[in-house]
This record gives C-alpha cells, sequence and structure tokens, in this order.
C-alpha cells in the first residue's frame, strides 16, 4: 500500500470506529443521573464535585480515595470546559475507543506485520463489548487506550536493540502510572516487559535496570496522590481504599470466584460509628487483615478458587450491557440479542486466537512475549489476588485481538490465492482451452 493511501486507508479506519460508537450512543443513551447507583453515577458526581472546586469526596463531603481518582479527574477536566456535560463524556469515549483502534493498528504491525495490524484493528473496530461500553461513563475506555499506550510505548521505545533508551522505559512507567490512577490493577505492570527487556538487552543487570526506570516513574506519578492522602485521610492509601472490598471477595470462606461482597459486611457494620475519612481507612486496613489472614490459613482453598476465577474473568463479554441496564434502558428482547451478539463475536475471536497460537506463541521473541506476559498478568492478578468477572478483562481486548491477527492473515492470504489461481485450479471446469485468470482481490 502507498504511502498517502495508507494513511487515507486508516483516517477511514478511524473515522468508521468513530461513527459506529457515535451511532451506538444516538441509539443507547443511559444517564449516570437518571437516579441508579453504581460507578457511572459516582465517577459523574465526583468528577462534579473536582470540577466545582470541592477536591475529591465523599458523599458527606469528607475527602476520599474510595474510587481511583483517575477517571474522575480526566472528566473534571472535561466538565470544566463543558459545563458538566454529561454527552461530552460519550464522545471523548468514542474519540479514545476510535483512538485505540488506531493503536491496535500499530501494534500489530510492530508484532506481526501491516496485514495483521488491519486485521486487529478491523476486529477491534467493531467488537460489541468494546463499541457497547461507548454510552457508559465508566473508567473501561480509558484504561483500555492507556494500557495500550503502555505496549506502543514498550514496543517502540525499548525492544528494539538497536535503538533501545532508558528513557523509553521511563516514558512506559509514566503511562503506567497513569493507568493505575485510573484502575488500580495496573500497579505492577511494570513487571511485565522485564523478561522482553532480557531478551533484548542481553543482561539481567541492564533489563532490571530498565525495570527500576519504570518504577521511578510509577512512583512519580503516584507520590503527590498518597502523600495527598496521608495528609487527608490520615494513610499514605497509593491508588484508593474501594480494591480491598474486590481483594476481600476473593479470600474468605464464601468465596467462590466471582464477586460476592458479604464478607465485608461485618466489617462495616463494625465500624459505622467512625466519621470519615477516618471509617474508610479503618475499613479499608481490616478488609485487607482479614484477606491476608484467610489466604495464609486456606493455601488449598486459594489454588482451587484460581480456575473458578478464570473462569468468571473470561466466560463472556456482555458486560456494558449488564451495566446499560442498571436502569433499564431497554426492553428484555434487545437485552437478549445484544448480549448474544456480544458474547458470539467474543467466542469467535478466543476461537481465531487459538488458531493463531502457533504464529504467536514465540517466547524468544520479545514482542510477542510481550503480549503473551500481558494476558498472564490479567489471569494472575484476577486470578490470584482478586475475583473473576467478564468487565475486567475489557482492556486485555486491544491486545487480544493482536493475537488472533496471524490466523486471519493466513485465511485471507489463501483467499486471495485462490482468486489469482486460474478457473479449473479452483475447482471449476474450465470453459475453453485458454481459461483467463481470474481477477486477484484488492
Amino acid at each position: 500500500m502507498q504511502p498517502t493511501r495508507g494513511k487515507l486507508a486508516l483516517a477511514a479506519l478511524f473515522l468508521l470506529a468513530l461513527a459506529l460508537r457515535l451511532a451506538w450512543v444516538a441509539y443507547v443513551d443511559p444517564s449516570p443521573r437518571d437516579g441508579r447507583f453504581d460507578d457511572s453515577s459516582w465517577y459523574d458526581g465526583s468528577a462534579r464535585t473536582i470540577a466545582d472546586g470541592q477536591g475529591y469526596v465523599f458523599y458527606d463531603g469528607a475527602p476520599t480515595a474510595a474510587w481511583p481518582v483517575g477517571y474522575s479527574a480526566f472528566l473534571a477536566a472535561l466538565y470544566r470546559v463543558t459545563g458538566d456535560s454529561v454527552p461530552s463524556a460519550k464522545v471523548a469515549n468514542a474519540f479514545l475507543g476510535a483512538l485505540t483502534v488506531l493503536g491496535v493498528y500499530a501494534l500489530g504491525a510492530r508484532v506481526f506485520g501491516p496485514r495483521a495490524g488491519w486485521a486487529a484493528a478491523l476486529v477491534l473496530a467493531f467488537f460489541p463489548n468494546q463499541v457497547f461500553f461507548t454510552t457508559l461513563v465508566m473508567s473501561e475506555i480509558l484504561s483500555a487506550f492507556l494500557l495500550l499506550l503502555v505496549l506502543l510505548a514498550v514496543l517502540y521505545l525499548t525492544l528494539d536493540g538497536e535503538r533501545a533508551r532508558w528513557w523509553g522505559a521511563a516514558v512506559a512507567g509514566l503511562l503506567i502510572g497513569l493507568a493505575a490512577m485510573v484502575r488500580g490493577e495496573f500497579l505492577p505492570f511494570f513487571l511485565v516487559p522485564l523478561l522482553p527487556w532480557r531478551l533484548v538487552l542481553g543482561t539481567w543487570r541492564r533489563a532490571l535496570g530498565y525495570a527500576g526506570v519504570a518504577l521511578a516513574a510509577v512512583a512519580l506519578v503516584l507520590t503527590p496522590w498518597t502523600v495527598r492522602n496521608a495528609v487527608r485521610l490520615g494513610y499514605p492509601v497509593v491508588v484508593s481504599t474501594g480494591a480491598v472490598a474486590n481483594l476481600l471477595a476473593g479470600h474468605w470462606s464464601g468465596a467462590d470466584g466471582a464477586g460476592t461482597f458479604a464478607a465485608g459486611n461485618p466489617i462495616q457494620e463494625e465500624y459505622k460509628h467512625l466519621p470519615n475519612p477516618e471509617r474508610e481507612v479503618a475499613v479499608y486496613r481490616a478488609h485487607i487483615r482479614k484477606a491476608v489472614a484467610w489466604a495464609v490459613r486456606h493455601p488449598w482453598d486459594e489454588i482451587t478458587l484460581v480456575p473458578r476465577k478464570l473462569y468468571h474473568l473470561y466466560r463472556g463479554d456482555a458486560s456494558a450491557v449488564q451495566w446499560i441496564q442498571t436502569r433499564p434502558v431497554m426492553g428484555q428482547e434487545r437485552v437478549d440479542w445484544f448480549t448474544t451478539v456480544s458474547n458470539g463475536y467474543y467466542y469467535a475471536v478466543g476461537g481465531w486466537i487459538l488458531l493463531s497460537l502457533p504464529a504467536w506463541w514465540r517466547l524468544r521473541d520479545p514482542k510477542r512475549l510481550l503480549l503473551i506476559l500481558t494476558v498472564l498478568y490479567f489471569s494472575l492478578i484476577f486470578g490470584m489476588a482478586f475475583v473473576g468477572d467478564p468487565r475486567y478483562h475489557f482492556a486485555l481486548v486491544p491486545a487480544a485481538v493482536v493475537l488472533a491477527s496471524p490466523a486471519l492473515v493466513v485465511v485471507w492470504e489463501r483467499m486471495r490465492r485462490r482468486g489469482e489461481l486460474p478457473v479449473e485450479e479452483a475447482g471449476r471446469p474450465p470453459t475453453g482451452p485458454d481459461v483467463p485468470l481470474a481477477k486477484s482481490l484488492p
């Protein structure tokens, strides 16, 4: 493809992805202000308090770190410009989602070549759950975009043996810090490129040096927020206090691998007499103590919970439809149809990932290893530390479609070659002694 044609094609791809997402917002438009009580209402409300100058506060006006502040701060910046406009948040989601499609092209092209980049980008452009989340004022789309930027920074700035520089690791670390401020599970992600860095740089000493630089950059991003929490909450909470409910849900006698949060109810009751933020910190610390104590005393249960957590993490991909229906805006027939479409597309892409396994399973290739370790990271962080829920794999999907792309390219190439064969070689009887070649596909 000529450079100019390639740029025009990428621009068309971006506009296609953007149009699909905006069309979905126009079709299904739930509001975080419609009386629902969920994550979207929290993000919207906390963004408005930040934009109004009240800071990041709980419902009672006390300073908080209940959710990671990153997405609320992002929304607050939009609201300051647009006057608390919910549509501006959804347009931003559409724009970031379309940019993620372009980023997936760059990721796939770097790892498997341009055709794989195109295949992965087209798959992501139409990926139902990725489109459906556009209409929700939630952190998924921003977190997926930031993780993709991390992978691109590692690939382009540190995994080229001739051009690898320490500042590339610093850029990746800064982006990891920003991603962790949006979704706390990304906090240890600086460890993921360690093995790829070892392959490229040749020694563990240099690889650990790069990891150290990345960690320092992560700390640079998180330190101001941690200091704020130490001052305002009286305890140095690194990202948020809310994640411990998910932690305890995965480490108690009633744990089943999914999000059962009843274990935290006695803790909430025990400290309900305290005012915030003292109560929030006490509950936070008690959740951690209870989860760690149970895990230490029940090592066999910890092991048997892992496959159940992984099942719930990857069992489906219709989480956006479920969150849209927190306060129903669609009839049950449409809900069932969109759920089926979303899950069916997800399972089909999963099949292509398995078909592509011989192409991407190259542990000595640092670029492919980076994607493999990203999948492993998600599996470990939710399979061991937290609980599984289909919503939590959302940010992994852009990397996953890249892993599906080699088989798609192989099928496309075979179809193209078949189109270039003489008719009799394509399985049809010849029509004469001189059968013209079939025109090749564009």
